[in-house]
């Protein structure tokens, strides 16, 4: 007897041309790209958490929301991140998350993260280019500071 299962496929297919996508090389870039993909009616509310695809020249290939959490925290895993990575096509990847209470003090749990997520890429072949806290009205780095 034949058992059934599901077929799995692969595909990518981008909607733009890469000399239309946007291009990441900073902090700062970052930050003014992820402004405009975190919504500015939640920021305060609750935290997110995002994904930002890049290619080999740091270009935008796409980007997903992970998860949406509650006031102080919200879960993430990495498997998670890097099933969209590896379906967007990824070289590289940069993630954030807000900080409703507008601290930008990573915390150990953000730390943590971070190490697991730049140690798992690392496996993949896909790098941890940044991870940002954001907040209504700034950014950190954690890369910048050395915090991974």
């Amino acid at each position: 007897m034949q058992a059934t299962v599901a077929e799995v496929s692969l595909r990518y297919s981008s909607q733009k041309s890469y000399d239309e996508m946007p291009t990441i090389t900073s902090p700062e870039e970052a930050a003014e790209f992820l402004r405009g993909i975190f919504d500015p009616d939640t920021i305060e509310l609750r935290e997110e958490f995002f994904v930002v695809l890049l290619s080999n020249t740091k270009q935008v290939l796409g980007y997903s929301k992970i998860s949406i959490g509650t006031m102080t925290g919200t879960l993430v895993q990495p498997i998670t991140v890097f099933q969209t990575a590896i379906l967007g096509n990824a070289h590289s990847i940069l993630i954030s998350h807000s900080h409703p209470s507008g601290c930008l003090r990573a915390s150990n749990s953000d730390i943590n993260l971070s190490k697991r997520i730049r140690d798992a890429g690392k496996f993949l072949g896909i790098d941890l280019v940044d991870h940002i806290i954001l907040t209504k009205e700034s950014y950190t780095s954690m890369k910048e500071l050395g915090l991974f």
